[in-house]
């Protein structure tokens, strides 16, 4: 059975369509997928945003990594998955703006206690998603974004998906991917993207 790890900020568009395939693909092919967190906000703390959406993007990030790392204290890593794909329906697909209130919500939604929301401000969680974040940089092996894929622990950052892959295509990726994981002298492939959108 193949095994995969999946590492992503919530913010970053490229990482919820990657995830969104995997998810279906890998329960097609009755895979395994634990998902870990990494943070945007900590691959560029040395750098200056390039805009105030960017900063604003960024501190969201940090927010949320702490959101994720608090439920996962709370309830364990089986809560990332759930609480992943509700904020990415809120994030990527409604655009809402993630405040405290919508957070809450978010969590309801996922089946998480709403008060978790409360740990967007505390910094004490901070060294949790600094800690996930740095196994992925060190899986990787090199600073990397988001997302990060494991498969059957081979590392590579992306796939970095333009859009949802459907049918075909959707099992085509999958099998060329599996591949290329378990090709030794395979290293990397890359083109320019433009981020996705979802209607």
């Amino acid at each position: 059975m193949t095994h995969f790890d999946f590492y992503f900020d919530p913010v970053c568009p490229f990482a919820w369509a990657a995830s969104r395939w995997l998810r279906e693909r890998a329960a097609t092919h009755g895979a395994e997928v634990d998902w870990h967190l990494m943070s945007l906000a900590i691959l560029n703390e040395n750098e200056k945003p390039d805009s105030d959406e960017q900063r604003r993007q960024l501190d969201t990030a940090r927010r949320l990594g702490r959101v994720v790392a608090a439920a996962t204290a709370k309830t364990g890593a089986d809560a990332i998955d759930p609480l992943y794909t509700a904020l990415g329906k809120r994030i990527h697909h409604a655009g809402d703006e993630m405040t405290p209130a919508v957070v809450s919500e978010v969590l309801t939604e996922a089946g998480l206690p709403a008060e978790l929301a409360d740990a967007m401000d505390d910094e004490t969680f901070d060294g949790a998603v600094r800690d996930s974040h740095q196994r992925g940089q060190d899986a990787l092996g090199e600073d990397g974004g988001s997302p990060i894929l494991g498969i059957d622990g081979t590392f590579f950052f992306g796939p970095v998906l333009a859009d949802l892959p459907t049918g075909d295509e959707a099992e085509a990726l999958y099998s060329a991917l599996v591949t290329l994981a378990g090709t030794s002298s395979f290293a990397q492939l890359k083109r320019p993207a433009d981020p996705p959108t979802f209607s």
